[in-house]
């Protein structure tokens, strides 16, 4: 595989992981599964498509053409001050519908664990540029691992997968990608243990 190609790949792998992807996927296959209401089911899919994919990345666009942020990756820490603060704004808001129609205790819980994570993201952001791909990958990780749930054997190959295009881009290095993925996992599978 050329130098070229690798570089592809690894744009490619971080464009489809990004952590809005997992909340989407995630939290709708939650809410199909465990919110036996239709209201409730359907505000939760609504809550995650809006407030935890498309305002966000709707946010990521305007920022880029305007030229607040360099590019997606966010090369400096100071760049991404603002998109965390505006995400934790956007989870805030998402967690305000859920508890106002009430769905699966579940989904509070882990939609409760996304603004936690971010404000950890956005407090270890002034020191040091954590991975926030890797907290994404690795808070469902930890998700499926505390419900016992073998489709945590699928976000494995795609931990691997995400923490080498990361250091591929020269976006992360290895301790980058390595403390996202132990942050996201202890502070999701805690946030689980004590909330539900």
């Amino acid at each position: 595989m050329t130098n070229l190609t690798k570089h592809k790949a690894a744009e490619i792998i971080s464009i489809l992981f990004i952590p809005q992807t997992f909340t989407i996927l995630v939290f709708s296959f939650l809410a199909y599964k465990y919110e036996l209401l239709f209201l409730q089911k359907w505000v939760a899919i609504f809550t995650a498509l809006t407030f935890g994919f498309s305002i966000q990345i709707f946010t990521y666009l305007y920022m880029l053409k305007k030229r607040k942020i360099k590019s997606f990756d966010q090369t400096e820490s100071n760049e991404r001050t603002i998109p965390y603060l505006l995400q934790t704004g956007f989870y805030l808001t998402g967690l305000l519908i859920l508890l106002f129609f009430n769905v699966n205790h579940l989904l509070m819980v882990l939609w409760f664990s996304y603004i936690v994570n971010n404000f950890v993201l956005l407090l270890i952001n002034y020191k040091w540029k954590i991975s926030s791909h890797s907290v994404g990958v690795a808070q469902h990780f930890a998700l499926f691992i505390y419900l016992m749930n073998p489709v945590y054997l699928v976000f494995l190959p795609i931990a691997y997968l995400i923490g080498w295009a990361r250091v591929e881009l020269n976006v992360h290095d290895k301790y980058q990608v390595l403390g996202g993925l132990l942050l996201g996992f202890v502070l999701t599978y805690l946030q689980l243990h004590i909330l539900m």
